[in-house]
């Protein structure tokens, strides 16, 4: 079950990052603008996160082999047809499909996991994923930008291809064809949205989401930013650029590897709190340090390490408090992540940035927010009871 977590987030990872590298080149090739071809890769994340919300009921009463199969098909084809497209309208058309596919292999490799582990194997599980996961994100601007180098953008969407295709062989034979819980699933929609509303409305999962949501959006709003400042003003190719931004991103591995080590020994609130500096930092190097190439990435690779730091830990959360309806759970934080973060990231870089200072402003409010959460979860009688048991747990 922990190959195929890998196997499936590594399809949505690596349908969202190749491209980066590339976005000039399919800009010049397809005649769009800078803007329009923005809207290519936010076009993705909104039918992904529009997806979810359907996806995350569907897993919870038919299971996950069923769902996967079916948005793996959808990915696939959507991904051919960005590699045959000649005209915008074509990539536009693939990458919508590929953003309603790949919502099953996403939600699926954060829900399985919480299915088969609980407690400390659980954490040990979700924290090889997080590694992995930081892999894939570290490698797969660089890979986009060597493929790109060797041919041209569609031989990159070629390759994605080939790989969804093997991953949902693989899916087939591995994935479990029997429901990973009993609790009855209702699919009438006024249901789905009573119990969306009342996630919404508890603290607590809010709070938990802000975990996912604040560095996933400083990650949307630099991706955005950062393909054009970059190879403009520092005059990067596609490789070069994909090899520059494995240097921000390796902080993902660096994040999840420190998570790893000091969740065995400090509670689960000393952790999320010493990585939330990370983020303040990060603001500072923008305001304060000249914009050179090295503070760029350096400022970037902050919120990357709190963003691999945080990845396992959320997840476990939300396995442990919403156990039962963790489709759903998952679903509608994905989809809160990617259809109202996106919409957020395009504006902050059409509107806000102006000069990279403006990151700053961004990165501090963030901040705040992931400040109020962290008080929410951990600063209750609850908690604070429940981090003496796992205190007295870890000591015997």
């Amino acid at each position: 079950m922990l190959i195929i977590a890998m196997l499936l987030l590594s399809s949505s990872q690596l349908a969202s990052q190749i491209f980066f590298p590339v976005l000039p080149q399919i800009a010049a090739d397809l005649q769009m603008s800078q803007g329009l071809s923005q809207m290519m890769i936010t076009g993705y994340f909104i039918c992904l996160g529009l997806s979810q919300l359907v996806v995350g009921p569907l897993r919870d009463k038919y299971g996950d082999r069923q769902v996967f199969l079916a948005g793996q098909l959808v990915f696939v084809v959507g991904s051919i047809c960005c590699a045959l497209a000649t005209n915008t309208e074509c990539f536009a058309l693939g990458r919508l499909l590929q953003g309603l596919g790949a919502a099953a292999p996403l939600l699926i490799s954060r829900t399985i996991l919480g299915a088969v582990y609980r407690g400390s194997q659980l954490r040990e599980a979700l924290g090889y994923l997080a590694m992995v996961a930081s892999c894939v994100a570290i490698l797969a601007p660089w890979f986009g930008g060597v493929l790109a180098s060797w041919a041209d953008w569609q031989f990159v969407a070629w390759a994605l291809s080939a790989y969804l295709m093997i991953v949902a062989l693989i899916g087939y034979w591995l994935l479990p064809t029997e429901l990973s819980s009993n609790v009855a699933v209702s699919l009438y929609p006024h249901h789905i949205f009573k119990q969306y509303l009342a996630l919404l409305s508890a603290p607590k999962f809010v709070a938990i989401a802000l975990f996912k949501w604040t560095p996933t959006f400083i990650y949307m709003t630099t991706q955005l930013y950062f393909p054009f400042v970059l190879q403009q003003q520092f005059a990067l190719s596609e490789a070069q650029f994909g090899s520059v931004m494995m240097l921000p991103m390796a902080g993902l591995l660096v994040g999840s590897l420190l998570s790893r080590k000091l969740q065995r020994h400090l509670n689960m609130a000393w952790v999320t709190g010493m990585f939330w500096p990370l983020l303040v930092l990060s603001g500072v190097c923008y305001m304060f340090m000249s914009f050179t190439l090295l503070n760029a990435l350096f400022a970037y690779g902050l919120v990357m390490v709190m963003f691999g730091g945080y990845f396992a830990i959320y997840i476990q959360m939300l396995s442990e408090h919403f156990c039962e309806h963790a489709g759903s759970a998952n679903a509608l934080i994905g989809a809160c992540e990617l259809l109202l973060f996106t919409v957020l990231a395009v504006a902050c870089n059409s509107y806000f940035i102006d000069v990279p200072s403006d990151m700053a402003w961004i990165t501090w409010f963030m901040a705040v927010l992931l400040g109020w959460a962290w008080l929410t979860l951990f600063l209750s009688k609850w908690s604070w009871h429940r981090f003496l048991l796992d205190k007295r747990a870890r000591s015997m």
